[in-house]
């Protein structure tokens, strides 16, 4: 499968960069790992946003039932980065 993208010239300054220092041996490699990444932080994303609605869920709940505990967002977010 063949696709062309167009790059703007600093994008295309830097992936030729990057193949020039001998981290991949084209841009085209370079472009596979960038979407990889890509995928892969929009996946992190998605878990994140799943597990903050979870926890939204949770304190709605909560307030249902009158029973408001103590929330800290430092560590929602540090045991939703461990679950990942």
């Amino acid at each position: 499968m063949s696709t062309n993208i167009s790059l703007t010239p600093e994008l295309e300054s830097y992936a030729k960069n990057q193949v020039a220092k001998g981290l991949y041996g084209s841009i085209s490699e370079f472009m596979r790992e960038a979407i990889r990444m890509h995928r892969e932080r929009n996946l992190e994303h998605r878990l994140y946003l799943h597990e903050m609605h979870k926890e939204l869920d949770m304190a709605a709940k909560e307030i249902d039932d009158n029973n408001i505990s103590k929330f800290d967002m430092n560590d929602t977010i540090e045991q939703s980065l461990k679950d990942i």
